[in-house]
């Protein structure tokens, strides 16, 4: 049993998919496969079931992914330990993000993490997980940190730090007919709109407000990539809700005024409650130094 089929096999269980568990660790569909076929040989024990274009953990692979993650987890613990004894600032810092990051800087931050600090191997992934997978990914520590949307609960073993803002603006093609007047969410309930899946953070928020007007919008498409959305309402295919920056000195949109409350949430920077490596603590200190310069 190897720590690679270890990660391998939680990456599949997380994901629910071999597809999706290949894309997360970056290797080849057969690759992940092989890893997990092996570790099943060795173990006497089919790991997971098919059901019909899906997966789920037979009840060995349930016993098994704690135990994988405690055990990647302490693996992880050792190296970063060890990285620290001769007093030089190195390791691997794994840094998860939302795709839009608001008011907070991010590319700028980087840049100025990995010139100050470069003995720190910084690896980031914009990911477009819900809230609660990011928040899952925390917990098992494939991310060391990230940044996410403000929960609606908090997680006892995850510490939330403020950096910035996610504001929504809606989002027209130029030639869409509306009203040129502040608009109620009753005058687009015939207007199809361009939206993340349901279930995701935003489009909930996005519901719950409109069911409050007591109005049913038209969700023609669903996206996962605010910048795809804004390519589709350029392309006169609905409305949306995307996040300010992206139609910041555009003039190939309209930004639609709302009586409506903005919607808006704050950005949060996460991590484990528990004390890091030093490059882990190093990165956090710096994530909130340059948020709160900023801010």
């Amino acid at each position: 049993m190897e720590l690679q089929q270890l990660a391998y096999f939680i990456a599949v269980a997380d994901e629910g998919s071999f597809t999706r568990g290949a894309q997360r660790e970056r290797v080849v569909q057969s690759t992940m496969s092989a890893a997990v076929g092996r570790l099943e040989h060795e173990l006497g024990q089919s790991l997971f079931r098919r059901i019909g274009h899906r997966i789920e953990l037979t009840a060995a692979g349930g016993i098994l992914l704690d135990r994988a993650r405690a055990i990647v987890g302490a693996a992880r613990d050792v190296r970063r330990e060890l990285d620290s004894l001769d007093g030089g600032l190195h390791g691997t810092v794994t840094l998860g993000t939302v795709l839009s990051t608001g008011t907070f800087p991010l590319a700028e931050v980087l840049g100025a993490i990995r010139r100050d600090h470069p003995g720190i191997a910084l690896r980031v992934q914009f990911s477009p997980l819900t809230l609660d997978r990011h928040l899952d990914r925390i917990a098992d520590g494939t991310f060391d940190l990230a940044l996410i949307p403000e929960p609606d609960t908090t997680v006892a073993s995850i510490g939330l730090r403020p950096v910035g803002t996610l504001d929504l603006v809606l989002a027209a093609a130029p030639d869409t007919p509306l009203p040129d007047r502040p608009l109620r969410c009753a005058d687009l309930a015939d207007v199809p709109f361009i939206d993340f899946p349901a279930g995701w953070a935003n489009r909930t928020r996005t519901d719950e407000l409109f069911a409050r007007a007591g109005v049913e919008r038209d969700v023609a498409i669903e996206v996962a990539d605010p910048a795809m959305a804004l390519d589709l309402v350029r392309g006169g295919l609905g409305i949306a809700f995307v996040p300010r920056r992206l139609t910041e000195d555009r003039h190939d949109i309209r930004t639609v005024v709302l009586e409506m409350p903005a919607l808006s949430r704050v950005l949060m920077l996460a991590r484990l409650g528990r004390k890091q490596s030093p490059a882990v603590e190093t990165v956090h200190r710096a994530l909130l130094e340059h948020a709160a310069t900023v801010g």
